[in-house]
């Protein structure tokens, strides 16, 4: 009989656990997917960044930052009310402070506005208790002074307009403190300032991975939010407000946004379940902002605390950690408000195919608000609209539908014009009309075109008068029989005398009448859809896998 060495023996028993350790990982897909325990929402960003904020919490705010699984504490503000600014120029109007346009030239000698220069007092110190300890110990200043925190902690005054301003106010310090060094700093588009409701400093801070936290909700701008709040500046920039907050409380927020909290709940919890896959695959969307997803529909709708519902806190809660998968896969759960009654492929309204993403007929759709849609064009406002993005055509000619998909809907749309013809693709029709307005890409064209005008002829007096077209006719004359375009500036004889026919019916301008199905790209799953099969007795699992082909709910 072979011996083995206790060496031998250790070898395959770590063989053993990393085989162990490897079937682990490889049942059930939950544990190799990463749901992470909190997401950065951006509230605010882009063309709606601010420059205040306001923040409310009963109990005040704690400021810092996270190191490892630690909360590190730079300051504590006991005020219910606190604003955060971007460093620049405020004036107090109506009680609330507002941004001001500031001009050197003109506003020198203006009161009440507070601007970004700055005076440094003394050193900059390696900890919060040595900034204080000397900021305590400064005797009555001019101006109150308050901590700053960028590249350590430094002891500042002023809120001066202009760096002449700035100097001048030095010069009356130096009296005071004649052996202190003072130094001048000049506005920073990472500086980022908060005052109280007066507008006194507080604290000043350098954009970074910093938060706000309260043990209560918070309100931003008087909305009211779970979670943290991280207020950035990007060069140039106005405030980039987001809400740091955890995965479920957020999709507490989502839910009753996307569908109603009165909607069947099982309808609620596919609903959360397609939240949560879209939410953990399109983490950084926003990277540039610093922040994971945004709050409106260009990812998902976020409302915060304002927008909760019980039942959908309970979906969310009883499908806690359950994603959507595919061969083992997280799936990108797409989703959309109306079918219209079928769903589409994925290759058909954006670019790439995916298997579990395949058109599905939907019945359970049609009878919904918006199955069925209708929006009118002039020729004239289709060409403000294509002109406004760089798409003229000219006159607009003719509108036509060249290509669709086998479950219908439009691949290709042309539009032809007097200088031209512009073909627009799957979602790229919705791009340029608007998604609001095209619905979705299933629908057809037609035309109610000006080449058509009638008027009422009597042609016995004994009969009611009859609409005729006045188009392309043919006039028995002196001549014999003569084709006509028109009627217009016709002799005829009635009997008793010749009429000239004049002022025919003018006819409307040329118009596209487009005449839709369903909202949305049609991809995944029909939200009216879920809510009538949950109607119908379907659970939650049996709506996904029905909308999204081959998949499964673990």
């Amino acid at each position: 009989m072979k011996r083995f060495s206790k060496k031998m023996i250790c070898n395959i028993l770590i063989c053993l656990i990393g085989i162990m350790i490897l079937s682990s990982t490889a049942y059930g897909q939950n544990h190799s997917i990463q749901i992470p325990e909190k997401v950065k929402i951006g509230i605010r960003y882009g063309q709606s960044a601010t420059p205040i904020v306001s923040l409310r919490s009963a109990g005040g705010f704690e400021f810092g930052y996270d190191e490892g699984n630690s909360f590190i504490s730079l300051m504590n503000f006991g005020q219910n009310d606190i604003y955060i600014r971007k460093d620049s120029y405020f004036i107090n109007s109506n009680g609330k402070s507002v941004e001001y346009d500031f001009h050197e030239a003109r506003d020198e000698n203006t009161a009440g506005i507070q601007g970004p220069n700055h005076i440094q007092i003394g050193n900059v110190f390696s900890s919060k208790q040595e900034a204080e300890n000397f900021m305590y110990s400064l005797p009555k200043l001019p101006e109150d002074p308050y901590l700053v925190y960028e590249n350590g902690w430094r002891v500042w005054v002023g809120m001066h307009t202009t760096y002449a301003k700035a100097k001048e106010a030095c010069d009356s310090i130096r009296n005071i403190l004649p052996n202190t060094q003072l130094n001048i700093f000049s506005q920073d588009q990472k500086r980022i300032q908060v005052v109280d409701k007066n507008g006194k400093v507080l604290f000043m801070y350098h954009t970074g991975p910093y938060y706000f936290k309260s043990r209560n909700l918070i309100q931003i701008d008087g909305k009211t939010f779970r979670g943290d709040v991280m207020i950035q500046r990007y060069a140039g920039s106005d405030l980039t407000v987001i809400n740091r907050v955890n995965l479920t409380e957020y999709l507490y927020g989502v839910v009753p946004r996307e569908v109603s909290g009165s909607w069947p709940i099982e309808a609620q919890k596919a609903q959360a379940v397609a939240a949560r896959n879209y939410t953990i695959l399109n983490l950084n969307k926003h990277a540039q902002h610093g922040f994971d997803l945004c709050a409106s529909t260009h990812c998902q709708v976020y409302g915060g605390y304002d927008s909760e519902h019980p039942a959908s806190r309970q979906a969310v809660d009883e499908t806690k950690d359950r994603v959507l998968t595919y061969n083992g896969k997280l799936i990108n759960a797409f989703y959309h408000s109306n079918s219209g009654g079928h769903t589409e492929n994925a290759e058909n309204v954006w670019t790439y195919p995916l298997d579990y993403i395949k058109g599905v007929p939907d019945p359970y759709s049609i009878g919904s608000p918006n199955d069925r849609w209708t929006i009118t064009y002039t020729k004239q406002e289709i060409e403000q609209i294509l002109a406004s993005q760089g798409l003229s055509v000219g006159e607009v000619q003719d509108i036509s539908i060249l290509e669709t998909s086998p479950n219908g809907r439009v691949l290709k749309l042309v539009i032809r014009g007097s200088t031209g013809e512009r073909i627009l693709e799957k979602e790229k029709i919705r791009s340029v009309f608007g998604y609001n307005n095209m619905k979705s890409t299933w629908f057809e064209v037609v035309k109610d075109s000006n080449e058509q005008s009638s008027m009422n002829v009597l042609s016995d007096p004994a009969m009611e008068p009859k609409a005729i077209d006045t188009k392309n006719k043919y006039v028995i004359t002196a001549s014999g029989l003569e084709e006509k375009s028109s009627l217009e500036g016709t002799i005829l004889f009635n009997g008793s005398k010749y009429i000239e026919i004049t002022d025919l019916p003018t006819a409307p301008s040329g118009k596209y009448i487009f005449n839709g199905r369903g909202w949305g790209h049609g991809l995944g799953m029909s939200q009216w859809g879920a809510k009538k099969m949950a109607e119908e007795g379907f659970d939650y699992k049996q709506i996904l896998t029905y909308y999204y082909r081959g998949t499964k709910v673990e």
